[in-house]
C-alpha cells in the first residue's frame, strides 16, 4: 500500500511536468527555479539559514549560497535551494526535494528508476547520464551515490540521486541516507562543474 502511495504522489507531481518546455516550468512543493525565494521564507530566515552553512558546506563559494526549508513541505523530508549570495530578491537557481531512505537504499534506488523513466517520457529528446561513485565528503570511500541525470539543451540539469551514507559518518553528522530530486539552471550546472 505504501509502495502505491508513493508512486501515486510522484505521478501526480510530474503530471504538471508533461508540458514543460523549460526546467523553469518544473516545481518541487510549489517551488520553481526562477522564483523569489521571499515568496516562501522570510528575509531573516534567509540570512540566518545562508550564516549557518556558510561553514558547513566547503563547496559553496561567494557566487552561491545553500538555504534549507523544513517546514510547511507535504511531499519532501526538506528541500535545499541555490541562491546568489548578493542578490537581493534570492532567486532561485536550483532547488532540491529530499526524501529520507534511511536502512532502505534499495528502496530508495527502486523509486529513483521510476522516476528516471517518467522523466525519460517528459525529455525525449535530452541527454541521460547514470553514474556510481564514491561521496566526496567521506576520505573512506564507504559512502556511495548513484545517480542518473538529464542534460537539457539549455545545460539545464534534472537530476536524481540515492546517497547512502557510511552509518558512522551519516549518525555523527546527522544526515539522512535518501533519494534527492533536484532541478538547476546552466548556471549551477557550470559553477558544479569549475569547482
Amino acid at each position: 500500500m505504501k509502495r502505491l502511495l508513493l508512486i501515486l504522489i510522484l505521478t501526480f507531481s510530474f503530471q504538471s511536468w508533461t508540458k514543460a518546455d523549460d526546467i523553469r516550468d518544473f516545481e518541487i512543493e510549489g517551488m520553481s527555479i526562477g522564483d523569489s525565494l521571499l515568496n516562501f521564507m522570510t528575509k531573516d530566515e534567509i540570512l540566518d539559514n545562508i550564516e549557518l552553512n556558510k561553514d558547513v558546506h566547503s563547496y559553496l563559494t561567494d557566487k552561491f549560497s545553500q538555504v534549507y526549508k523544513y517546514n510547511g513541505l507535504s511531499k519532501y523530508y526538506l528541500v535545499s535551494f541555490y541562491i546568489k549570495k548578493r542578490d537581493k530578491d534570492f532567486k532561485i537557481y536550483g532547488i532540491t526535494g529530499s526524501m529520507d531512505h534511511v536502512e532502505n537504499i534499495t528502496e530508495c534506488h527502486k523509486q529513483m528508476d521510476e522516476i528516471a523513466q517518467e522523466l525519460s517520457k517528459i525529455f525525449k529528446d535530452t541527454e541521460r547520464k547514470e553514474a556510481n561513485y564514491n561521496h566526496a565528503i567521506d576520505k573512506s570511500g564507504r559512502s556511495k551515490v548513484k545517480e542518473i541525470y538529464f542534460l537539457l539543451k539549455t545545460k539545464s540539469k534534472a537530476r536524481i540521486v540515492c546517497m547512502d551514507f557510511e552509518e558512522n559518518l551519516r549518525k555523527k553528522n546527522n544526515w539522512i541516507d535518501g533519494l534527492d530530486i533536484t532541478l538547476q539552471t546552466n548556471d549551477v550546472t557550470e559553477w558544479f562543474n569549475d569547482r
